[in-house]
């Protein structure tokens, strides 16, 4: 299971998140509006104790209220820049910095969540464990950055060809996730061989090269005898290797044979 601690915003955050959260315009109403019954209160306070004039009184109050709009002015945008910088934090931490997906942290997070989910309800549910064959050699022939480019381009492919629901990661240095929820055995089998076809439609161009570059998927299927999200993991990577050694280029299942929700064997074709 895949547990993660997080520190409590501070103060500050807390009230860049209510800012955010209302609006800067709704806050600077609020703010005014506070202001506004504050210098009241002064103005009735010095006539009341004081005997002043209310004309004096008011006049004060407007002198009080100034500095305190000001200040809260300056408050309200300050909270909206730590806002947004506290969004821009969150962000880093959540995606890669590479491809802009999800990074190995965020998507083990949401996919033990999906899992648990089928888990409960009795849902089908796969991963695929997708990684881009001789992606070293290209680097030590072509240079990292070409690497990096053409780790981009599947990252786009892969993502072109799944749904909204679908939940996509990169899950190491050559190697994409997917957590496919509501999908069966021959519905996962299905959607690896679109990326894998997906990935081999055409070379890819890097100055004046053209790269072919193909994909080997390992899929795995949630179940009834897995115990932990790691067990679907150690599934689809023992998935994977079983594609490397059969000549990459390919899909192939885990060795596992998934059980529906009678104890049953389910229906797996392997290609």
């Amino acid at each position: 299971m895949v547990t993660s601690v997080e520190q409590p915003p501070r103060r500050a955050e807390r009230f860049a998140m209510l800012v955010s959260r209302v609006g800067l315009g709704s806050a600077g109403m609020f703010q005014a509006a506070v202001a506004l019954m504050v210098a009241v209160g002064v103005a009735a306070l010095l006539v009341l104790l004081d005997g002043a004039s209310w004309g004096t009184a008011l006049l004060a109050g407007v002198l009080a209220l100034l500095p305190a709009l000001v200040v809260g002015v300056l408050a309200l945008h300050l909270a909206k820049a730590l806002a947004e910088s506290t969004r821009q934090k969150q962000s880093l931490m959540m995606d890669d910095e590479l491809t802009g997906v999800n990074n190995r942290r965020q998507f083990l997070r949401v996919a033990d969540r999906e899992w648990s989910r089928c888990r409960r309800y009795g849902d089908d549910g796969a991963m695929l464990l997708i990684d881009i064959d001789h992606l070293r050699r290209i680097n030590d022939n072509l240079g990292i950055r070409c690497g990096d480019a053409i780790l981009l381009e599947v990252t786009r492919r892969v993502s072109a060809t799944l749904r909204q629901s679908d939940v996509l990661g990169r899950f190491g240095g050559a190697e994409l996730a997917v957590f496919l929820s509501h999908t069966d055995p021959l519905g996962a089998l299905d959607a690896a061989e679109r990326i894998r076809q997906q990935v081999a439609a055409s070379p890819f161009r890097w100055e004046q090269a053209h790269v072919v570059v193909t994909v080997s998927v390992g899929v795995a299927q949630v179940h009834m005898g897995q115990t932990a999200m790691d067990s679907l993991i150690q599934e689809s990577e023992a998935a994977l290797k079983i594609a490397k050694e059969a000549g990459r280029n390919c899909v192939r299942t885990s060795s596992i044979v998934p059980r529906n929700s009678n104890g049953e064997n389910a229906p797996v074709t392997r290609p």
